[in-house]
């Protein structure tokens, strides 16, 4: 790599809660990737914009972090001694496609773009889960639900979007025309972690890299769900909000041992049936597009 180079090689566009935290870490595993920290600038989803977000959690969470200014955004990627691929790790890239695809062009046209997609049913309950889990979600599923174009309308961010982020194909397709398909890689959520190392094969042939290094896959990361221990929510919760005590967790604690202590402080939630046929019931003719959109590609999920 070239030291004129300031700006992303690759980016991981989304969706959010489809794994993509773990997909970058895992990227950034190779000694040819560096993952820009923070992993999600949001740059190409509000460039130039003021990100004022409305729900709860959101002044201290996307407005307080995202990144709107070119030059400081591109200095999350300086040239690093052996490293040919710089990434992106924005999810919010995929969900605001009109801004995004804009974006791309302008600042980052000849990037590559990985996309991974979970059931969006699944997907949907990890969003609760994942904001329950911080502390900002205080309703059940249902009722998550059923407030969703309330706190849309309210301008809450698109993490609270717990159905309209699933509807993969509306925000696929303008990707897809704008750049074609040889420059984007759709991972589906399942299949991957089913198969990781044949995952990531995917990806390094993609980027025309060497094969991962063997590592350990095993690790929850980004973990949602009730809390354990309330204090230790406040906690983290509080330390999200001081960012130089941020920084320096995030600079002096592996990343590893941070995911395994955020991980334990929450314990799984359990979807219920009747909440399963309703988003199964609402998803259905999605399942249908995606698979009509992305043919052979199309992740097992879409093909059921």
């Amino acid at each position: 790599m070239t030291p004129s180079v300031t700006g992303p090689t690759f980016l991981v566009i989304g969706a959010a809660r489809c794994g993509t935290t773990y997909l970058t870490r895992m990227l950034d595993s190779h000694p040819e990737i560096a993952v820009c920290e923070p992993k999600e600038p949001h740059f190409l989803a509000f460039a130039g914009e003021k990100v004022a977000f409305a729900g709860p959690g959101d002044a201290e969470t996307i407005n307080r972090f995202a990144i709107t200014d070119e030059a400081a955004w591109r200095q999350l990627f300086r040239p690093v001694e052996g490293v040919r691929e710089l990434g992106d790790g924005s999810v919010s890239t995929l969900y605001y496609h009109d801004a995004a695809v804009a974006n791309i062009q302008r600042y980052c046209p000849d990037v590559k773009m990985i996309v991974m997609l979970r059931d969006p049913t699944e997907r949907a309950f990890s969003a609760f889960q994942y904001w329950t889990g911080r502390g900002f979600e205080h309703e059940t599923f249902s009722r998550g639900l059923d407030l969703e174009a309330e706190r849309i309308a309210a301008g809450y961010h698109h993490i609270w979007h717990y159905t309209r982020m699933g509807f993969y194909s509306e925000q696929l397709r303008p990707f897809l025309e704008t750049f074609g398909p040889d420059r984007i890689l759709i991972l589906g959520y399942e299949d991957f972690m089913a198969d990781k190392e044949a995952g990531l094969a995917r990806c390094s042939e993609f980027l025309g890299l060497s094969p991962f290094p063997a590592t350990d896959h095993e690790l929850r990361v980004n973990a949602g769900g009730m809390a354990r221990n309330r204090l230790m929510t406040q906690t983290l919760r509080w330390i999200r909000r001081v960012p130089p005590l941020r920084w320096l967790i995030r600079t002096v604690v592996p990343w590893r041992l941070r995911e395994k202590v955020r991980s334990t402080s929450v314990q799984q939630m359990e979807m219920s049936a009747e909440e399963r046929v309703r988003l199964d019931t609402l998803f259905a003719d999605e399942r249908v597009a995606v698979a009509e959109l992305l043919g052979d590609g199309a992740p097992s999920w879409a093909r059921r």
